[in-house]
């Protein structure tokens, strides 16, 4: 909102962003329990820049708030599973930042905030403050509380330590707060490099539940060819939790090449149940081709390769016959074209994938469209589904699912949008699943 006064004068800017989601549908239970749902979602962003009102945007607010409301759940529903409720708010995420201050020495982000990076995903209270160093380095150092489920009554987080979950009413404890301090040393106005080298602890209750080190990076070697990578090490059980690797070419203006490779060994909290399954890593490797045969087409072709192993570990962790090595192996491809000056008159997509080995196959087939009826203000869209899997591990669990989906959006002065999509699938398990979805979107500068 810009000030009537002098020439020059600034005033604070105010930014709105509002997302209400309205979804029907029933779920049928192995009892043959039929469970309604019927449920509200409101999204709600207020953002406040400049407040200073000098101009220069050092200090900003940023937030999030959710409000979730189901009118289908029953009394007896609410008693047997004790964490459902009817109506939960909850603050996404809440902070005021300062940017360039004392001469842009100093960065600050106070309040709750989401922090994500190559060590682990974390929502938490509490600050982060980071320090410019002229020799393009910057030192972050982040203490706070982990934001919990349970928790103060207005959190709605599945971001928290893996093996830490709690149940209110089943278990004791569940009011200890999990802290996390950090420090990481990171890269700054560097034009074709991030570099990022970071320590993160997790305690509560006087013991130590995670401890992590890592580093992540992504650099250009030459113009149209990159790399990136990730490693963690994982202090308290000792071993690597991450090892990740990858790599993208540009061919010409029409081929892209994409390759990577991940090892992932999951951590759990220190005294969860969960460490005992983590014997042995998960490798997967994928490679993916992408074709731009013209301004408005779009192919892409990938395969990918998935081993783990038990070798050495029957009679230590496993018991009775077990595989030594269990592989799975996919591929996958894709079309799409878009219609009219800019892709803006509608568009066609279609992705087929097939999953094999181990675990059993999969199949499936996706179509989409839209039309824009009236470009950027009336559009209508559809997909039609099918999936076709048999499990490996469970001989009876096979089955054939189609679905489909209808629906419209309307635009108004690219400020606000309404939609509706109505989706049907059918199958021998569940006969008839139709869901029906509602949305309204804004997003205003003030």
């Amino acid at each position: 909102m810009c000030g009537m006064g002098a020439p020059g004068a600034a005033a604070i800017e105010f930014r709105v962003e509002s997302s209400t989601i309205g979804d029907a549908y029933q779920l049928v239970t192995s009892g043959n329990e039929v469970l309604n749902r019927n449920r509200l979602h409101q999204y709600l962003g207020l953002s406040l820049f400049d407040i200073e009102g000098s101009g220069e945007s050092r200090w900003s607010f940023t937030s999030l708030f959710r409000l979730d409301v189901d009118f289908g759940l029953s009394d007896d529903e609410l008693e047997r599973v004790p964490t459902q409720e009817r109506s939960q708010l909850s603050i996404q995420y809440a902070w005021i930042e300062g940017r360039d201050l004392f001469g842009g020495l100093l960065e600050l982000k106070l309040g709750r905030q989401l922090l994500a990076d190559g060590l682990d995903y974390l929502m938490f209270d509490g600050a982060v403050v980071t320090v410019n160093t002229p020799f393009f380095l910057g030192v972050e150092l982040m203490a706070g509380a982990e934001v919990k489920q349970e928790m103060w009554g207005i959190n709605a987080s599945q971001l928290e330590v893996d093996g830490t979950r709690f149940i209110e009413g089943v278990e004791e404890n569940g009011d200890d707060v999990t802290l996390a301090f950090g420090a990481a040393l990171v890269t700054r106005n560097l034009a074709y490099a991030r570099y990022r080298l970071g320590y993160r602890r997790y305690f509560s209750d006087g013991a130590v539940d995670q401890e992590k080190i890592g580093g992540s990076f992504h650099q250009r070697l030459v113009e149209g060819v990159d790399l990136n990578g990730v490693v963690t090490w994982d202090l308290f059980n000792a071993r690597f939790e991450r090892i990740q690797a990858g790599g993208r070419a540009r061919l010409g203006d029409a081929n892209e090449v994409e390759l990577e490779y991940v090892r992932t060994t999951p951590s759990f909290d220190g005294d969860s149940i969960f460490n005992i399954f983590t014997v042995y890593p998960m490798n997967d490797l994928a490679a993916r081709w992408r074709l731009y045969p013209g301004k408005n087409d779009r192919i892409y072709a990938g395969t990918k390769l998935g081993f783990a192993g038990n070798e050495g570990y029957q009679g230590e962790v496993l018991y009775g016959e077990v595989d030594t090595m269990v592989i799975g192996w996919g591929a996958m491809a894709g079309w799409a074209h878009f219609f009219g000056p800019r892709g803006i008159d509608g568009r066609v997509m279609l992705d087929v994938s097939f999953d094999g080995g181990y675990a059993g196959d999969r199949f499936l087939a996706d179509l989409g469209g839209v039309w824009a009826v009236v470009p950027r203000e009336w559009e209508l869209e559809g997909r039609l589904t099918g999936l076709a899997f048999d499990d490996a591990v469970q001989g009876e669990l096979d089955a054939f699912s189609f679905g489909y989906q209808l629906g419209g959006r309307y635009l108004i002065d690219k400020r606000a949008a309404f939609a509706v999509v109505a989706e049907h699938n059918m199958n021998r398990l569940q006969t008839h699943q139709f869901r029906v979805f509602a949305l309204i979107d804004v997003d205003l500068w003030l």
